[in-house]
Order: C-alpha cells, then sequence, then structure tokens
C-alpha cells in the first residue's frame, strides 16, 4: 500500500511539479526577451514548452525529444530556456515512470505471511505455578522432623488429591491440572505448565514455575563384574562409593525396581522412604543425588537374547535385564514465556530451590512413586538400542518429567504477567532492494522538488502597474510579469486571447488578468463563435471567427 500510495503521489505532483519549472523558465524567457538573442525560442520551441510545461501527457514531452533529436538543418537552434525546461521534465519524467516500474517490481516480489498483534490482557490469567503453601506452613529447614508431607506411612498419606492429581500429571490425562513438557532445547529441562481449564491458546504471557533437570550416567559397567555363563553382571558398587547397590530385598528376595535418594552417603527409599535417612539428615542439598536400580523381564531363552551393550544394562541373569545408574537432580524456580504462534515454551532464567522447598519436592521419588513409570519408559528404548547416550537421554528426560508431575498435587496456579492477547493479522513482507530502491527514488525527488521551489521563490521579477481606469478599482494595482509569463507556458489561453480579440476596449485590462479565464473575451453571440476548415478564397486551415461576410466551406 505505500508503495502504491507513493507511486500515485508522484504521478499527480508531478503535472504540479511541471508548473513550478515553468517559474524557472519564465525567468529565464523574461531576461532574454530584453533583447533580441537566439537565446529566445521560436513560435514552435514555444509550443513545445507549453504542451511540456502545462501538460503531463507524455506524447507532448516526446514531441519535444524528437524535435530536439532532429538535425540541425531541420530545426532552429535551440536556446538554453527550452534546453533546461526539457532537461527538467525529462528527470521528472524519468523519476515519475522509474518509480512506477519499481513499485510494479515491490509488487511482484512482495509476499503476505500471518503474524500475531499483541493486546494488553486485563482479566485476570493463573497461568503460573506455585507451592501450595498452605499444606506446609512455618518454616521447612527443620532436622528435627521430617519434611512437610512425609511420614512413616507414606508420602502425602492423608491427602489422597494430591496423589492422584499426581499420577494424573504424569500419565498426562487431558483433565489435569498441570502438564509437565521437556524442553528439548534447555538440556531437556522439564517444566510446569497448566493444564485442563486454562485457555491460553491465544495468549503470550511470562510465568513463574517449577523446573528440573536430570544428568544420569549407567555404572554397570564401572561396578565389580561377576561371571555367569558366556557373560556377566554388577555384582557390587563398593568400588565407586555405592556399597549398597545392587540392593537385594531382605531375605534375598532378589533384585527389585528402585530409586534410591542419596544424602550425605546415607541411603533411603529401601523400606519407609525419606524416614530411611538417619535422623536428622532428612534435609537434601540441590542438586539431589539419587541411584536408579531398574530391572524387568526379556521374556525370552538366551537363544533369542537381542545382542545389548552390557555397559549400559545386565543381561545375566537370565531372563531378565537391569539398569544402575547414578543421577543429580536439580529443582528450580523458574521464569517461562509462552509464544502462542508456535505453541512453544521458552526458559528465561532459572534458580535453586532452597534445601527446604526440595526436600519436599523429591520426596514422591524416594517413596517410589515414580519408579515404574521409569522403567516402563526406558524398556521400549533399552531393548532396540544398545546405544548408551540415548538410553541415558531417556532416563534423564523421564526422571525430570517425573519429578515434577509426582509432586503437582502440591501446586497451585499463580498469577501470570505481561499477559497479551494475541491477534492473527496478515503482513506483507517486503524485498529489501526494491524497497530501499523505492526510498532513495522519493528522497532524490523530495530534494528535485525542492530545489525548483526555491529557485521558483527567488526568481523575482518586475511587476506590471495597472492604472485605476483599466482595473476598475479605487487604486492601481500590480501584476508579476513573473506569473504571466508562467501562465503563458503552462495554458494556451492567453495565446488564443491575442489571436482573438474581444475589440471592446477591455483587452488590455485582460491580458494582465489574475485568472487565465478572464484573459479572453467570451462573447455569447453567433460573431464570437469559432469554426475550424477551409477559409473560402485561401488554402489555409485553421480557425475562424465569422464576420458575417465571408463565405465557409466546412
Amino acid at each position: 500500500m505505500f508503495s502504491a500510495l507513493a507511486s500515485h503521489l508522484i504521478s499527480v505532483t508531478s503535472a504540479f511539479l511541471m508548473t513550478v519549472v515553468a517559474y524557472r523558465a519564465a525567468a529565464q524567457w523574461l531576461t532574454s526577451s530584453e533583447t533580441t538573442t537566439l537565446a529566445n525560442p521560436t513560435p514552435l520551441q514555444y509550443g513545445l514548452l507549453c504542451r511540456t510545461l502545462g501538460s503531463s501527457n507524455i506524447m507532448g514531452f516526446l514531441k519535444s525529444i524528437q524535435y530536439v533529436l532532429r538535425g540541425t538543418k531541420r530545426r532552429a537552434s535551440i536556446p538554453p530556456v527550452f534546453k533546461e525546461a526539457l532537461g527538467i521534465a525529462s528527470v521528472i519524467y524519468i523519476f515519475t515512470h522509474t518509480v512506477g516500474g519499481v513499485d510494479i517490481w515491490l509488487h511482484a516480489t512482495t509476499y503476505s505471511t500471518a503474524a500475531m498483534r499483541p493486546e494488553l490482557f486485563t482479566e485476570s490469567a493463573s497461568f503460573g505455578v506455585d507451592f501450595d503453601s498452605t499444606l506446609c506452613p512455618g518454616s521447612h529447614t527443620s532436622k528435627s522432623k521430617l519434611p512437610c508431607l512425609c511420614s512413616h506411612d507414606g508420602w502425602a498419606f492423608n491427602y489422597t488429591d494430591i496423589i492422584r492429581t499426581g499420577y494424573s500429571t504424569s500419565f498426562n490425562e487431558s483433565d489435569s491440572a498441570f502438564r509437565v513438557i521437556t524442553l528439548a532445547d534447555e538440556k531437556d529441562t522439564a517444566i510446569v505448565v497448566p493444564g485442563s481449564g486454562m485457555d491460553y491458546s491465544e495468549k503470550t504471557f511470562v510465568a513463574n514455575t517449577f523446573a528440573a533437570r536430570a544428568e544420569c550416567k549407567s555404572i554397570n559397567g564401572l561396578c565389580k563384574r561377576v561371571k555367569e555363563g558366556a557373560g556377566t553382571y554388577t555384582g557390587n558398587c563398593s568400588n565407586i562409593g555405592y556399597p549398597t547397590i545392587p540392593y537385594i530385598l531382605p531375605e534375598d528376595m532378589g533384585i527389585a525396581n528402585f530409586l534410591f535418594g542419596f544424602v550425605n552417603g546415607s541411603m533411603a527409599g529401601q523400606a519407609e522412604g525419606i524416614p530411611d535417612f538417619p535422623k536428622g539428615k532428612w534435609i537434601t542439598q540441590n542438586p539431589v543425588s539419587l541411584v536408579a536400580q531398574l530391572r524387568w523381564s526379556l521374556h525370552l531363552n538366551a537363544d533369542l537374547i537381542i545382542n545389548q551393550g552390557e555397559t549400559t544394562v545386565d543381561l545375566f541373569p537370565m531372563p531378565w535385564v537391569t539398569l544402575y545408574a547414578t543421577c543429580d537432580l536439580a529443582y528450580y524456580n523458574a521464569t517461562v514465556q509462552y509464544h502462542p504462534s508456535t505453541d512453544s515454551w521458552t526458559l528465561l532464567n532459572s534458580t535453586l530451590t532452597d534445601p527446604g522447598l526440595t526436600s519436599i519436592l523429591w520426596a514422591p521419588l524416594i517413596y517410589q512413586h515414580a519408579t515404574e513409570q521409569l522403567t516402563g519408559a526406558l524398556i521400549g528404548i533399552a531393548m532396540k538400542n544398545n546405544a548408551k547416550g540415548q538410553i541415558m537421554a531417556a532416563l534423564n528426560q523421564n526422571l525430570g518429567r517425573n519429578a515434577l508431575s509426582q509432586v503437582s498435587g502440591a501446586l497451585q496456579p499463580a498469577p501470570a504477567r505481561e499477559v497479551y492477547l494475541m491477534r492473527p493479522v496478515v503482513l506483507g513482507l517486503y524485498p529489501a532492494t526494491p524497497l530501499l530502491l523505492l526510498i532513495g527514488l522519493l528522497y532524490l525527488y523530495s530534494a528535485l522538488a525542492l530545489a525548483m521551489f526555491i529557485m521558483a521563490w527567488t526568481a523575482n521579477y518586475r511587476a506590471i502597474v495597472i492604472p485605476r481606469e483599466l482595473s476598475g478599482r479605487e487604486e492601481d494595482s500590480e501584476r508579476s510579469t513573473l506569473d504571466l509569463v508562467q501562465t503563458y507556458l503552462t495554458d494556451p489561453v492567453p495565446l488564443l486571447s491575442e489571436s482573438f480579440p474581444g475589440w471592446d476596449g477591455k483587452d488590455p485590462q485582460r491580458s494582465v488578468a489574475n485568472d487565465p479565464l478572464d484573459m479572453i473575451y467570451d462573447g455569447g453571440g453567433a460573431r464570437e463563435r469559432l469554426r475550424i476548415g477551409l477559409h473560402v478564397g485561401q488554402t489555409r486551415f485553421g480557425l475562424w471567427r465569422r464576420t458575417g461576410r465571408e463565405t465557409f466551406t466546412p
């Protein structure tokens, strides 16, 4: 639209600018008219000047160019007033049509794209996440009692809704109050986002939430190995600082799935959860230290075992697959931003949660609320892929997600900030080259117009004094000769006033009228009407005014 408007304005103003150029030509002609030199235009040159300066018709301009291109034997010498006026007119015409061409180029290469326009959203927007402090009033760092929501009977034992919400979020159920997603661009950091009942699909906002990031590594190949048949399995991990791993159930009941927590060398999770820690060691640092012991059955005989890399998992004793891994899990107070156009989230900043809150957040893991989910998520990947990196990446992602999912029941919505409703709009994308060229042409055209105005403003000339008896006014008046000559160069009416005078005694004052409409006698009788054709007895074709005596051959 901008380019079309610019092209239209230049097309409209070019005709007006030509009349301004006529002031410059008028000043030159008045100066040269004081002598009888060749600096004055011939009648033909005057006619061409009048067509060029008084009309935006390109045909008149081309006729002037055609005249200049004639050989010197077929035309008179060209005076400066004609050369300069035609040169400036050429520049204006080139500008006008170049802008039109650039406008066509710009529109041919412009394309549209959908975008979003923000509008401030003033209604309530609880798209953030915060810990429900009503569940755990007071300090969270007391060493004399178990962390909030922890007991010998289980985690959140008296709050069944908290547990249900945790599993609902973990299994990504549609009616869950929260969702936990993983940000691949942020090292697989998991964040809590609003779930069911929160419509933020057309809004962008910044909100506080919780985040978690896990870094796990397999220790199967680092621990002492026990040989069995054609293979080996993990025997004991005391050589790397974990003497209780593998953890064997009491009464030698074998190895089961566990996610153990470690604080200052003490282990918890094998019996009652957090109470397994020695008294006073219930408060953990952040990141927390975990050891995963995950086992599942192949349901295959030895001849059908898929060749797996034993540095990641144990394939013996048959038919069990066992994974041992240490994990550093960090909990964060995070600030995120939502982008509705791509349905994506950006992590703006994050700080580690304090030890007291961390001791509450990691507790569901130590109570084994997420262990089976972790095992199920790893089975498919570990069974078909022997790449340690992919297995550990899957463990990182799922541990981070479940660490937040299981505690989501203890969270609550919180107000978001910088909330904007995003309205879809269609934007035109302009290529840089034609757009910059168009802007440059507009600046040059503006400079040319300004120069023409300055020259016209400074081209002062003498004035004609009109006696009061001719003007009919109470006192003498003046008429600028520059304005008169400019009118002669842009309008054919003054020339007709000399060819067809009124002979009523008012022709002198008509010759200096302010309005071209008042410069020619406009009688209403039949004798004042013009005819065109051949005059009888003559061989000249042209305009004639009837006198009543001559004959006329149409």
